[in-house]
């Protein structure tokens, strides 16, 4: 019989708040994309100069994606579409409404969830914003109750699939005995870039489709079958400074046509985000005894710093190594899958070793860039490969244009371990 371990109620974070389980998308096979083939494509109907086909073929094998794993609705595909892909609200709305729709179902069948059960409703997707939203197409599509508190989030970026749930758990905190459904997605199909802008381009090679669905509730009955409860949640935004505002942004290149532009500082840019949010969080999951020993290891790195310029070396670090800082106390890391670059700085940022950025380079692999919905694939994908055992803590960090950084820390109630479809071929002898 599983029972709710006691947990401390953190300021910034109100009544607890369960996440009772979640769901991910599994596009259609018919929908996986081919990079050799959309290389040829490319190639035969001469859609590109030889030189940008160049560029793209390098940053793709530098990029962290498979080859012939992730996904793009055929009307984006090459290998289906050729040259002339659809980007019409039409289409946007098909590939938003399958992905969303899919996840939600998914969870709503491996938990018993109603549509009547429903009081909270958040969805997130940065660039695909119509009317009605989201939030109101799936109100339709599941028949929910009139009185049912929907948000439609848009232009958030990627960071939202994290930084909304200090959201949902502030409407929890107003609203005792409640279940909240939040589900994210980027649809692919608008922010698709017809153009030949370098720093635009980069995101048709990235981006792919995704969603996802995850069941939060503050009902006391629901502890006995959630996963997980919210320990500590924090956001922080750059955006005040120039340089972080303007490393990511969808706007139109000279010859007008729209993409989402990837700056050279995007990393560095998250980098600092995220040690921000480290900050923050640091007090709350670890002991004095950590704190102190934490400090002391950042007093030993400056020290080091300071010795080496003075003697004409750079020092690269302090005594701590790949696990200091105290963070090692937290064994379960999900990152933002955003490119291998944008992974590379975040485990950095975190010292983390290979081991714990598996998952999330996991995600990057078999799925691409699935913006807000990349921590959840990374969560899945821990619970399918490993499990995650009861008092366990799991870091989930997501960075996005801005530049936003929210850091959740969840700690499960009980052994987890479940093959999600998602992740089903990683248990395939």
């Amino acid at each position: 019989m599983s029972c709710c371990l006691p947990l401390p109620r953190l300021p910034g974070c109100g009544p607890r708040v369960f996440l009772v389980d979640l769901a991910v998308f599994k596009p259609p096979e018919e929908w996986r994309v081919s990079q050799d083939a959309v290389n040829k494509v490319w190639h035969d109907t001469q859609r590109y100069p030889p030189e940008d086909l160049a560029f793209q073929e390098r940053v793709f094998a530098r990029s962290g994606l498979s080859r012939d794993r992730t996904y793009l609705p055929p009307w984006l595909n090459p290998q289906h579409c050729g040259g002339e892909p659809r980007t019409d609200l039409a289409a946007a709305e098909q590939e938003a409404r399958l992905a969303m729709t899919g996840a939600v179902q998914a969870l709503m069948d491996k938990t018993g969830l109603r549509p009547g059960d429903i009081d909270i409703l958040v969805t997130t997707c940065s660039i695909y914003c119509p009317t009605p939203s989201l939030a109101s197409l799936l109100v339709n599509a599941f028949g929910m109750r009139p009185d049912v508190q929907s948000y439609s989030l848009g232009g958030m970026g990627c960071a939202n699939g994290v930084a909304a749930v200090t959201l949902l758990a502030d409407l929890l905190k107003a609203r005792p005995n409640c279940n909240a459904l939040f589900v994210t997605t980027e649809a692919t199909t608008p922010a698709y870039y017809r153009g030949t802008d370098r720093p635009r381009l980069v995101t048709n090679l990235l981006f792919r489709t995704g969603a996802a669905a995850v069941l939060l509730s503050n009902r006391r009955r629901m502890g006995a079958r959630a996963k997980y409860a919210l320990h500590q949640c924090v956001r922080v935004h750059t955006g005040a400074r120039d340089e972080a505002y303007g490393a990511i942004h969808y706007s139109p290149d000279d010859q007008g046509l729209n993409g989402i532009f990837l700056g050279r500082n995007v990393v560095s840019e998250a980098s600092r985000g995220l040690t921000l949010a480290l900050t923050k969080v640091a007090p709350h999951v670890l002991t004095w005894r950590q704190l102190a020993a934490a400090a002391a290891a950042e007093l030993r790195s400056r020290r080091a710093r300071a010795k080496g310029r003075k003697g004409g070396k750079e020092s690269k670090g302090g005594e701590g190594g790949k696990e200091g800082g105290g963070i090692s106390t937290i064994r379960r890391f999900v990152l933002h899958a955003g490119g291998a670059k944008v992974l590379d700085g975040l485990g950095e940022a975190l010292q983390l070793d290979e081991g714990r950025l598996g998952p999330s380079r996991a995600v990057l692999r078999d799925y691409g860039n699935v913006s807000s919905s990349s921590t959840w694939y990374a969560l899945a994908q821990v619970e399918t490969e490993g499990g995650v055992r009861a008092r366990e803590r799991v870091m989930q960090v997501g960075v996005g244009s801005g530049v936003k950084c929210g850091v959740n820390v969840w700690q499960a109630l009980r052994d987890v371990h479940e093959v999600h479809p998602a992740w089903a071929h990683l248990r395939t002898p």
